[in-house]
């Protein structure tokens, strides 16, 4: 029985993973290079936000290309593709709506906010036409990604070009400062801690700066007979004055 649940589970991760490669992969907000390649990184963190593959490691993908389906998946160091169908292309021509919608790191916006967004070459930004789709994508770069609208059309006038990726992705090269709008750059700035206050300096000298002197603990002064010796000490004077006593009332 649990060998068939196993072998249930095995074959789901086959399937869900040539879909998501090969036949809808903006469904999951996720695209290739030119080669049909994606990151196994951003791949698991898509298979992370759907129901009942949460648990998909990276060891899991490679595993299901090795033993499970060879033949459908292939994986190359941090890459990995579907081997049976090429992933559809993005289209161009479509013009965008009016807003856009993107999430981006807290400690990214000042920066982007400034000088606007340039991804690293062969990488493209992936926008949302609905701005729950754009927090659902921003969630896998930050727990709570500062949201951004991007005035499309006033990029598009200053040579931005835009293509339709799935049904309400847009994909974009770069995004100039100007076309961008988000909340004040103050109020997503990382909080500072509060710096610890500094002990003030005491007006006593320290004893190693008192030659020939001492400090006497003030435990010693409140209870004296603690004192090693002091204590037998102590007791041999209570015990001459007994015996004096005796021979007195004698």
């Amino acid at each position: 029985m649990a060998n068939k649940r196993q072998e249930h589970k095995e074959k789901a991760l086959v399937r869900m993973l040539t879909y998501a490669l090969s036949i809808n992969p903006a469904e999951f907000g996720i695209l290739p290079d030119s080669e049909g390649w994606y990151p196994l990184k951003e791949l698991v963190k898509a298979l992370g936000q759907q129901e009942g593959f949460k648990h998909v490691r990276e060891t899991m993908i490679k595993d299901a290309a090795a033993r499970l389906a060879p033949d459908k998946l292939e994986v190359s160091g941090k890459l990995v593709r579907a081997l049976e169908k090429t992933p559809p292309r993005p289209v161009y021509g479509e013009d965008p709506p009016a807003h856009l919608h993107l999430g981006v790191k807290r400690k990214a916006w000042p920066v982007i906010k400034k000088k606007g967004l340039n991804p690293r070459e062969g990488d493209r930004i992936i926008l949302a036409a609905d701005r729950e789709e754009a927090l659902l994508l921003g969630k896998r770069r930050d727990t709570e990604p500062v949201m951004i609208t991007v005035q499309a059309h006033q990029a598009m006038d200053q040579g931005v070009v835009f293509a339709l990726w799935g049904e309400s992705l847009y994909l974009a090269d770069w995004l100039p400062a100007k076309c961008l709008t988000g909340p004040a750059v103050e109020e997503n700035l990382p909080v500072k801690k509060p710096a610890k206050p500094k002990p003030e300096k005491s007006l006593m000298p320290e004893p190693d700066a008192m030659p020939g002197s001492f400090l006497i603990a003030q435990d010693e002064m409140e209870k004296p007979y603690k004192k090693k010796g002091l204590k037998k000490e102590i007791s041999w004077k209570n015990e001459r004055k007994k015996a004096n006593r005796r021979k007195k009332a004698n």
